[in-house]
């Protein structure tokens, strides 16, 4: 049973940010950006569950004791891990179906000769036609810069022989185009296209002729529907493209994070065919009722109307099994008269359906009994193979189209809504987002290279992948479907829609379906990454209110189902203006991008972002940056980013273009003075919190669906959120998300990892279960071990549930008396039926040896002063006089007696200044300027400062601490000091997206005299608790 949910509010308004801004003044569209909007909807804040109070046993129990089980953790595992599965894999990727024979000849257009686009050009586009200008050789697929509002032309001279005009039509196809197209035969216009993944074709029968005939294809571009930061200015266009792409093999910007270039980045080709052919094939599974139907298109570019037939058969593709051979279908219907019609002597009566000039839709049932379903584990594949003959049986074409019997849905009617099932079985979608690196391997022809790359996510115990914001190419569909692994494809939005492109956002949407609803393998389709409110303050520009999106949302869902009418739908990744239609889908960085979402520790303990009732979820997207591997670095990077010899310790990643790590360090872990050091310290803040986050989401059974950004990199330092780099190295993070990715796996969830001698040490112990069935004969053991040997064990039957998380109880015992500081190991381990184990886990508790209360003479002004004091259990003193310490976290007190206070100082007094508010300051004879931190409030300070007091704290000492007030992790430090002079004691960074400011101050001191200005911007009032809040509060008090 959960907790009474926290209510909030989602408005559709900037309106209390905005309305003072004078715009209003000076534009009638500020009106609209300034405008109050009605409230909109109640959303749901989801509490944690009320947990029982159950305690497991701690008795020692020597049986019960364990030892730690070996898991995968290398790239020399992790590669023979690799062959083994691509030997269970091996028959999936079979084609035993009978060949089909070739009814088409093409010659493809691999090479051309290419430039960019001219001013000049305009007015003289014969000159272009004629091949004048400086052109170069490239082959296809290509693609890349120029980037914004460009136009680049393909050029080629390609002989066609007669036999190939003997077939009847000739087709010139493109299997994609970034991103406007414009293809010209001889001079003349063939057609035209826009948009960037579907595949297109015109018939150039009329322009083309025997021998030479001159192909140019003009190419436009134009900057993204997002925007483009040219100048320091966001430049939006009306490139309908998101932010992922391809990327292309230049180190500035085309490997970094996808940037919408342009070109024939797929194949194309001139083929030549009958007039009267196969169009499209579709197979629309229909398992629950043994059948299927075949949706056939026909094209027929005769002018005249046509009597055809089809041959159908149905094959085993993986496999030897025949569901259908050969059957005769000859297209036919009844003439079912209207409504209140006169009566005709056709009424009733069976046609003959003809094929009409231009494209023809036929639907073939398809008896599939006895059929083989398809599934992750077992990916067996059909063939249909369609033969279309005229009257007199002659061959005329043949296609065929390889599908897979399986049912997905959603339920979007049972409370709590949103819960998935694939093959009528509850599933939990766990996996990646990609950006690039599949696409790369269908660029390059390497298909080992993307079969690799789909087992990779296999083995980190993905089940599906996140084709992140655009339709790919159908070669990495069809991979899927033999491999099976799940995929969601995004139709490529972002933020917002451009208003006048409302129309051809519906167009893409259905050419999005025609491409994927073949494959088994896509279950669910979105429609826009990130949708913020108010057009992102352009609502000049884009929609920006929900009536419109509603709109827009519905138009969609129209020209996909039409489509396709089984499919499932996910009308957003990540919305920053709930609600949007369908399962809530929330993003959070907020291991990365401090505060994104919610507080990492109110995550940790099981809240989430609000919903709209009645809804589980899913988070689209979270992760964390993690540095290239050196030998990356060097292999690839131009050396202008990589280490100055003999100045190796100058070196940050602010040397590599956009990277993040330099800037968002300051926020998790602390500065480092080499390369290979910032390759670590990055690499195990990513782990952590890789597994920190997607255990939380698994003990979290509301949560249905979640993808980590991101899987790997297409190029060095494309994006480095990858767990994988270019060259398919593991970095740390890949083991920790394939251990909590584990079907089955065990999880310890606490919010202390600190504690005084004598304390309870309380960690929830929870059970996992991806799985459809639950085992009843299953042990948890666990065990606190000390350097390596067990203190106490202990073991019970594990209650497992089926397809959800469980807590088991609590285990509480008593932190044991040290002398020194102590680390303990808390481990885990569900074992199976014999004993053997499952899945373990572990966490590091330490204990610290009590604190002797201060004997010190404070003085406490302000409330966090006060209660700072009664907690080091100083003797406090009314006044100044006869104090040696000023606890003080009232500035206006010191301010007030500035004179004096100075004065008690330089006699050898001590003033402890606390969590300062932001300001400028004049600290005794010093200038203190107080800051806000960027990005919220912090989890972590640096104590790695050359001052002898501070050497006592290990690096992460000041990071994660519990607050007893909320009963969760919450931030320590909201606030930074700039003083020169003064002497650091902890350290911290003001950085944002933009810039780095560089290293700050969270506690710092100043001598005046005799004495010390001490100023301490970490919470340290209520929080000493945490021993190191304990321990660092004495030494500010007494030391």
């Amino acid at each position: 049973m959960n907790a009474i949910p926290k209510v909030t509010f989602a408005l559709l308004s900037l309106a209390a940010a905005l309305s003072s801004a004078p715009l209003s003044a000076q534009d009638k569209f500020a009106d609209i950006a300034t405008g109050r909007y009605q409230l909109r909807s109640t959303l749901v804040e989801p509490a944690p569950p009320e947990l029982p109070q159950k305690f497991l046993p701690v008795e020692n129990d020597p049986q019960a004791a364990f030892r730690p089980m070996h898991t995968l953790s290398t790239e020399a595992g992790l590669k023979a891990e690799l062959v083994k599965l691509r030997e269970r894999y091996a028959p999936y990727m079979k084609d035993v179906a009978p060949a089909l024979p070739a009814s088409r000849t093409s010659v493809p257009l691999d090479v051309f000769d290419w430039r960019i686009g001219t001013e000049a050009d305009a007015g003289d586009f014969a000159a272009v036609e004629r091949g004048e200008g400086e052109w170069t050789a490239v082959k296809i697929p290509h693609y890349g810069a120029p980037l914004g509002r460009a136009v680049t032309y393909y050029r080629k001279v390609v002989d066609l022989s007669p036999a190939m005009f003997r077939a009847g039509a000739l087709f010139i196809c493109f299997k994609g185009v970034d991103y406007k197209a414009e293809v010209y035969v001889n001079g003349t216009l063939a057609g035209t296209h826009t948009g960037f993944f579907a595949p297109f074709e015109f018939n150039i029968t009329k322009l083309a002729r025997p021998g030479r005939n001159t192909i140019l294809v003009k190419v436009g571009n134009d900057y993204t529907t997002t925007g483009t930061s040219v100048n320091g200015e966001n430049v939006r266009g009306d490139k309908i493209y998101a932010a992922t792409g391809s990327g292309y093999d230049e180190p500035v910007q085309g490997w970094h994070h996808c940037p919408a270039g342009m070109g024939i980045y797929q194949t194309c080709r001139i083929e030549a065919r009958n007039p009267i052919h196969v169009n499209d094939l579709f197979v629309r599974p229909l398992p629950e009722e043994n059948r299927a139907e075949a949706w056939v298109e026909i094209n027929n570019f005769n002018e005249t109307q046509e009597n055809v037939k089809l041959i159908v058969s149905v094959y085993g593709q993986n496999f030897e099994q025949t569901i259908l051979k050969e059957m005769e279908y000859i297209p036919s219907s009844t003439y079912i008269p209207g409504v209140g019609d006169l009566a005709k002597p056709t009424d009733n009566q069976a046609v003959r359906l003809k094929m009409g000039h231009g494209v023809n839709f036929l639907r073939i049932p398809l008896d599939m009994t006895g059929f083989r379903w398809w599934n992750p584990d077992t990916p067996w594949l059909y063939q249909l193979q369609v033969t279309v003959q005229d009257e007199q049986g002659n061959e005329l074409d043949a296609a065929k189209q390889q599908f897979g019997m399986r049912s997905f849905t959603m339920d979007t009617v049972s409370v709590p809504r949103g819960r998935m099932y694939l093959n009528g079985e509850q599933i939990r979608l766990r996996g990646a987002n990609t950006m690039g690196h599949l696409q790369q391997c269908v660029i390059k022809g390497d298909t080992a290279q993307l079969i690799d790359d789909i087992l990779l996510a296999k083995l980190c115990n993905m089940n599906y992948l996140r084709l992140t914001q655009r339709p790919v190419q159908p070669e990495i569909y069809e991979w899927f479907d033999k491999l099976g692994l799940l995929n969601q494809t995004d139709l490529p939005l972002f933020g917002s829609l451009r208003r006048n492109l409302f129309a051809e956002a519906v167009k893409q949407a259905e050419e999005m379906e025609r491409l994927v609803r073949k494959h088994p393998s896509t279950i669910m389709v979105s429609y826009i990454n990130e949708r913020f409110p108010n057009a992102e303050g352009q609502p000049q520009r884009s929609f920006g209110e929900l009536a419109e999106y509603e709109r827009l949302f519905t138009a969609l869902d129209q020209a996909v189902l039409i489509t396709n009418p089984d499919r499932v739908i996910k009308a957003g990744d990540g919305d920053y203006d709930p609600p949007s239609p369908g399962l809530p889908d929330s993003h959070c960085y907020n291991g990365w991008y401090n505060g994104h979402g919610l507080g990492l520790g109110k995550m940790h303990r099981g809240y989430w972002q609000p919903i709209k009732p009645g809804w589980l979820y899913a988070c689209g997207e979270f992760g964390s940056e993690g540095l290239d591997p050196e030998e990356v670095m060097y292999k690839y990077y131009p050396k202008e980013w990589l280490p100055v010899k003999g100045n190796e310790k100058s070196w940050t990643a602010n040397l590599i273009p956009q990277a993040q790590t330099h800037r968002f360090h300051y926020m998790w872990y602390n500065t480092q003075d080499n390369l290979r050091d910032w390759v670590r310290a990055s690499w195990d803040h990513q782990e952590w919190v890789t597994k920190f986050t997607t255990e939380a989401f698994r003990r979290d059974g509301r949560m249905v669906s979640f993808a980590i950004h991101l899987f790997i990199d297409a190029f060095p330092s494309g994006w480095m959120k990858t767990i994988m780099d270019v060259d398919r190295g593991p970095k740390p993070a890949y083991f920790a998300y394939r251990n909590a990715l584990a079907p089955l796996m065990t999880s310890l969830r606490t919010d202390r990892w600190t504690f005084f001698p004598g304390e309870r040490v309380n960690v929830e112990a929870w059970v996992c279960n991806d799985r459809n069935d639950a085992p009843q004969d299953y042990t948890l053991h666990y065990q606190l071990e000390k350097e390596g040997k067990v203190v106490w064990a202990h073991s019970v039957r594990a209650d497992i549930p089926r397809n959800d998380s469980r807590f088991q109880g609590f285990i509480d015992f008593e932190a044991p008396k040290v002398d020194k500081r102590t680390a303990y190991q808390l481990r885990i381990s569900l074992n199976d039926a014999a004993g053997n184990p499952v899945h373990q886990n572990v966490e590091t508790i330490e204990v610290f040896p009590a604190l002797k209360k201060s004997a010190a003479k404070v003085y406490a002004v302000g409330g966090k002063a006060e209660e700072l004091a009664a907690a080091a259990g100083t003797v406090t003193v009314p006044s100044l006089s006869g104090a040696q310490v000023m606890l003080c976290d009232d500035i206006a007190a010191y301010n007030k007696d500035k004179e004096a206070i100075d004065a008690w100082v330089a006699a050898g007094g001590k003033l402890v200044l606390l969590e300062l508010p932001a300001g400028d300051y004049r600290i005794g004879a010093g200038d203190v300027k107080v800051e806000r931190t960027t990005m919220g409030e912090y989890y972590f300070a640096s104590p790695e400062v050359p001052h002898p007091l501070m050497k006592v704290f290990k690096p992460m000492d000041f990071k994660m601490w519990y607050d007893p007030a909320e009963g969760y992790v919450q931030p320590l430090l909201g606030h930074t000091v700039s003083a020169p002079g003064w002497t650091p004691l902890l350290l911290s960074g003001n950085s944002s997206w933009v810039e780095d400011r560089g290293p700050v101050m969270a506690a710092c001191e100043l001598r005046h005299g005799k004495g010390l200005f001490r100023i301490s911007e970490v919470k340290l009032a209520g929080r000493t608790v945490n021993p190191v809040a304990g321990y660092f509060a004495d030494i500010l008090i007494n030391r």
